[in-house]
């Protein structure tokens, strides 16, 4: 750390508790800053670090009734040559099942939610990149997993991990790709609709999936691994009727829409905080 750094920077330690209640739900809601969350070894529900400027944008925890909401409180300040960009670095716990939810400006986001419980998962983006892995399988079911995306970059991998029944997508000006990996505990459906962007969608071969498109400027790249029927794209296993299915439509506004099977699983997954 540099000196100018070393000055100007202010470290605060979050940690925070299961609450006894009978419904969690945890909210990160940050503006521009950088943000990783990765699974926590320990047995609290959030716990980490956030590194910010000395005297601005200090941590805020607010908590009630079962609702916790992990945020920055803007304070007046000398912004001028800030140092460093503002960070948060968090554990998630597992002991409990709870809602997630997740809401960033112009930020840098890497968000690994491998083998937590989470009932249901809204994410807001507002521009900049967001990566989203569940890196192992989800042990609770999802009712919903809604992403609603401004612009910028969005990656979210091993989707089927994720164990969601339903899965929406809402997106502008932006590129993404969904790779629909992991183990696919029950059928699952996913609607992606998005405006000026391109779209990429990855499912393996040992996936049984059905795919609908749609495009109104733009075209539809189909590889390898599927085959066209009944107005949908079939890969093998669907082909073959293994169960369970996973069903996507797709529906691109202005831009490329590109189908892929896979036959790998993603590397390895994202290394725990200590």
């Amino acid at each position: 750390m540099g000196e100018q750094e070393g000055r100007s920077t202010e470290i605060s330690e979050i940690s925070i508790a299961f609450p006894e209640a009978p419904a969690l739900h945890l909210r990160i809601s940050v503006g521009a800053c950088r943000l990783r969350v990765v699974p926590a070894k320990g047995d609290a529900w959030v716990q980490g670090t956030y590194r910010h400027p000395k005297a601005t944008l200090p941590p805020k925890i607010e908590e009630r009734n079962g609702t916790v909401r992990v945020s920055q409180e803007f304070k007046m300040g000398d912004w001028r040559g800030m140092v460093p960009v503002p960070t948060f670095e968090l554990a998630l716990g597992r002991a409990k099942a709870y809602d997630l939810t997740v809401e960033t400006g112009a930020s840098e986001s890497e968000i690994d939610l491998g083998g937590l419980p989470v009932r249901r998962l809204d994410i807001r983006q507002g521009a900049g990149r967001l990566d989203v892995d569940f890196s192992a399988p989800n042990p609770q079911e999802m009712s919903l997993l809604d992403l609603d995306a401004g612009a910028g970059a969005i990656e979210m991998k091993n989707l089927a991990n994720a164990n969601f029944a339903e899965m929406t997508v809402d997106g502008g000006a932006a590129g993404f790709k969904f790779d629909f990996g992991g183990r696919l505990q029950r059928d699952a459906r996913a609607k992606i609709n998005t405006g000026v962007s391109g779209v990429e969608i990855r499912v393996p071969g040992s996936t049984a999936a059905r795919v609908t498109t749609e495009t109104m400027l733009g075209g539809v790249d189909v590889g390898d691994g599927f085959m066209k029927k009944e107005g949908a794209f079939l890969n093998e296993a669907a082909l073959a009727g293994q169960k369970p299915v996973l069903t996507i439509r797709a529906k691109v506004t202005v831009g490329g829409l590109s189908l892929r099977a896979t036959k790998k699983q993603p590397g390895p997954s994202t290394p725990l905080l200590p």
